[in-house]
């Protein structure tokens, strides 16, 4: 524990509020011993990282003893009465109420939100620290931006929309929630109340599907698409929350109520037993990044069915049933969590007319299945070419030829063309944690280190690296990329070598667990706690074996042995190279 630190001031004004000013050892005896639902604690303010640095001078929280009332809450580093405090988090001890809106400062960093009373706002976003609202939290929108940001709500949430762009958000309970949109991979999380083997019950968190697509419930206006045609939140979104509006497009009644879902699913169902692959094959399936979306009609005790299902898998296990029954004409929403042998731990099951958040994410997996679905029938019959664009994003199948085009007339090395063909017949992402080939003809990503052409022509991009959006790329050293090592791009901030060439990389991947990259590191760390393996990843490591005659690596020791012997290498001549463009390099000592 470190030394106590004496505080500059006994009170500070910010955002018009009187706070009391303390230290990281006063703060810690107020929210040391919070914890997140595992019953961890989750606050360690002496922990020297981004989160609570001990570099900047005169680090301070700020507490409100009593409730507070305000109009707008932007949480900055510092006032311009003192610019010389750096104010580490904001601490209300009673219930804090926001009538516009609650803001972070940064989505790569901002003081801490903690609220161990009720939180009440129109409007809140959040990102860049830990936030805590221990006593429920009432509000139109809730925002959640980027992986720098964690949240946990604690009691009752009520809130219109609970949006999550790569940033985990806990929940105890959803009281009245409207919709639930996580952009890409599930990030929202919920506890549970079930039955032990014993019959006692216990309290599990799980991750919570999507239940909406924006456009459901968001005015048009604040919608924009990703390169990937994903919807997401534009940035004109903040100027609203300041004026204290709605982004909510309460006309949108039919949409996020799903008013005609029995009328839509019953067509969904028709026109996918239509197709040919359903009548020549008996169902309709596509395996896209670690989901399954499938049509499949059966007969279940003399009667037939038609199931329109979501799979993800990636560690998430869930999977998403709607089935129609063409006897009694009823349909049945299920929502399952499945065990490590993928049979059901724990169910939601009902009618489409039963309330409940639950089933809302039901109705939209059927909905997005059936456009993924359609989507690809169009692609492959050269049909209704928008609708095929529109998904493009959930296709990961792509040509050798295609695939070559990014490396310039150079020969792709014999050993990443074998991994090619491997990650086309079981799908990315299914054998080593978010881990993809990818298509990457344009090298802008590279471009944002430096514009210099001698730089951005020295690399050639080939694969996703984690789930944030670090890559992988070869480092031209040599005419003969198997004699190049690869190397690592962090979204945050880092080029590191990773694998003295393309084995030793595809050997790093049999430890399934993505990249951690940061600004003075790269590394594999798999814990073992959290960890689940992928499906496809003992098949992966039977295949390294036969092709490479390698085994698979099973601790982050090994993989940390292979990483330095490319570091002993390959990490000077990197280091210098990237001076030259006035790169910033990293702390590592090996």
């Amino acid at each position: 524990m470190s030394k106590e630190e004496k505080n500059p001031f006994e009170t500070l004004e910010f955002a018009g509020i009187t706070f009391k000013v303390i230290n990281r050892h006063e703060a810690h005896s107020i929210i040391g011993d919070l914890t997140n639902f595992n019953g961890e604690k989750i606050y360690n303010v002496f922990e020297d990282t981004w989160r609570f640095p001990d570099y900047e001078e005169n680090p301070v929280f700020l507490l409100a003893e009593e409730d507070v009332e305000l109009e707008s809450f932007e949480m900055e580093f510092s006032t311009e009465q003192h610019p010389d405090v750096f104010i580490l988090g904001f601490i209300f001890k009673g219930n804090l109420n926001v009538t516009k809106f609650i803001t972070s400062f940064d989505t790569d960093n901002s003081p801490a939100l903690i609220v161990l009373g009720e939180t009440t706002t129109f409007n809140i976003t959040l990102f860049g620290n830990v936030h805590y609202l221990g006593g429920g939290l009432k509000c139109d929108a809730l925002l959640g931006e980027y992986n720098h940001g964690e949240l946990f709500v604690k009691g009752d949430i009520t809130a219109w929309l609970i949006y999550s762009d790569d940033m985990l958000m806990h929940f105890e309970r959803f009281t009245d929630v409207q919709a639930i949109v996580n952009i890409n991979r599930p990030d929202v999380m919920i506890c549970s109340n079930v039955s032990d083997a014993d019959g006692a019950v216990i309290t599990v968190e799980n991750y919570f599907p999507s239940t909406h697509k924006l456009s459901d419930i968001v005015n048009d206006s604040f919608i924009e698409h990703s390169g990937s045609g994903t919807e997401v939140l534009g940035n004109n979104y903040y100027d609203v929350f300041k004026e204290g509006l709605s982004i909510i497009d309460y006309d949108k009644t039919e949409k996020y109520s799903y008013t005609n879902f029995r009328d839509q699913f019953i067509e969904m169902v028709k026109v996918l037993s239509d197709h040919e692959d359903v009548k020549d094959n008996g169902r309709l399936i596509k395996y896209i990044s670690g989901t399954t979306y499938s049509f499949i009609p059966f007969d279940y005790e003399g009667k037939k069915y038609s199931q329109i299902s979501e799979e993800i898998s990636n560690g998430f296990s869930i999977r998403i049933r709607s089935l129609w029954c063409h006897d009694d004409q009823e349909i049945t929403l299920i929502l399952e969590y499945l065990d490590e042998d993928g049979d059901p731990k724990y169910q939601w099951m009902n009618d489409e007319t039963a309330p409940g958040i639950e089933l809302y994410c039901v109705k939209a997996a059927a909905i997005k299945t059936f456009e993924i679905l359609t989507a690809y029938v169009s692609e492959e019959e050269n049909e209704n070419e928008d609708n095929a664009n529109e998904y493009e994003e959930y296709n990961n199948n792509f040509s050798l030829e295609e695939f070559a085009v990014q490396f310039n007339g150079s020969a792709i090395p014999e050993d990443l063309i074998k991994l090619y063909e491997f990650d086309q017949k079981y799908g990315s992402e299914t054998y080593s944690e978010c881990f993809g080939l990818l298509l990457i003809n344009e090298k802008t990503g590279i471009k944002t280190w430096s514009e210099e052409e001698e730089f951005y022509n020295s690399f050639i991009e080939f694969a996703g690296a984690n789930g944030s959006g670090s890559s992988y790329a070869y480092w031209l050293i040599d005419n003969d990329l198997n004699k190049c090592p690869i190397v690592v791009f962090g979204d945050e901030g880092g080029i590191h070598v990773v694998a003295e060439n393309t084995r030793k990389l595809i050997q790093l991947l049999t430890v399934d667990t993505e990249i951690s990259v940061d600004f003075d590191n790269a590394y594999f760390y798999k814990d073992e706690e959290y960890y689940h393996e992928n499906e496809n990843k003992e098949e992966f490591s039977k295949w390294v074996k036969k092709e490479f005659n390698l085994d698979a690596i099973e601790s982050n020791e090994e993989a940390e042995v292979i990483v330095n012997e490319a570091k002993t290498r390959y990490k000077k001549q990197l280091n210098e190279f990237l001076t030259r463009f006035d790169i910033e390099i990293g702390d590592d000592e090996d």
